[in-house]
């Protein structure tokens, strides 16, 4: 069950008020850098950088209608040493129409690794498994995959979903995670598809209390620091009000969640 630690403190209402007097410069980054994977309760879970449990990334396609970002990467003693982690594609690829990610387009994505695959997102909702990659000594995994728009590779923004796991059987596989990969379309298109998709992607299992924004079952001080470092870096998640833009209004809109609790 949710819980909520009042009163609300005065550090953290200063620093959203300070945040209020002017409006937010805009991330050079197109993303937050690697896709974190942890093993928690005996499962993989996926975060941001900043450990925040995250399940939807975002990425720009780049020459070649590919990229090799974001990268999947863990802390050392994660995993077992010298176990595999692999990947399954669990969907066909969409493509955003302006509305929602139901159309299934005539591209697909290639992933890859070096010599391995590429293996191709299915033409349906069958799942398609992926090869697996070495963990190593220290228990550390981290690799860059090649994602690979196919032909005609057309101008848009397209979904991804994929699983990773483990081949060790005492580790459950993680819950789904989308990428959301922009093809030569500018940023607002890029930014009101993903914001769509995080706010009605029907394949996450994301906590459905807005002010839980970290995702840790509690709604304490930890969740507008994330919140507002989300809104200073123009994280389309902290598009609370789902206006497309993300400005102080966000700001007022979030702190009236956090403060009525879920």
């Amino acid at each position: 069950m949710l819980t909520q630690r009042f009163p609300i403190r005065s550090t953290i209402l200063a620093a959203a008020l300070t945040l209020l007097m002017a409006p937010p410069t805009a991330s050079a980054q197109e993303h937050e850098g690697d896709i974190v994977l942890l093993v928690e309760n005996a499962q993989i879970i996926t975060t941001d950088a900043h450990y925040n449990p995250l399940c939807t990334f975002g990425t720009r396609l780049e020459a070649g209608n590919q990229t090799n970002d974001p990268g999947f990467d863990s802390p050392t003693s994660e995993f077992p040493a010298n176990s595999e982690v692999g990947f399954t594609l669990l969907h066909a690829l969409r493509v955003w129409d302006g509305t929602d990610f139901d159309t299934i387009p005539t591209e697909r994505v290639e992933m890859s690794w070096g010599p391995l695959g590429p293996i191709t997102t299915p033409l349906d909702d069958t799942p398609v498994d992926g090869f697996t990659l070495g963990v190593g000594q220290s228990g550390e995994s981290h690799y860059h995959y090649k994602f690979k728009l196919t032909s005609p590779a057309a101008p848009g923004v397209y979904l991804m979903t994929l699983q990773m796991w483990s081949d060790d059987d005492a580790i459950a596989p993680s819950e789904p995670i989308h990428l959301v990969l922009a093809q030569t379309v500018d940023d607002q298109v890029f930014a009101e598809a993903l914001a769509w998709w995080e706010r009605n992607g029907a394949w996450c299992t994301a906590s459905d209390c807005v002010a839980d924004f970290n995702g840790d079952e509690t709604v304490d001080t930890r969740d507008v620091l994330a919140f507002l470092n989300a809104w200073s870096n123009q994280d389309p998640t902290a598009d609370i009000n789902g206006d497309g833009s993300v400005d102080t209004r966000d700001v007022l809109a979030y702190l009236n969640l956090w403060t009525a609790g879920c």
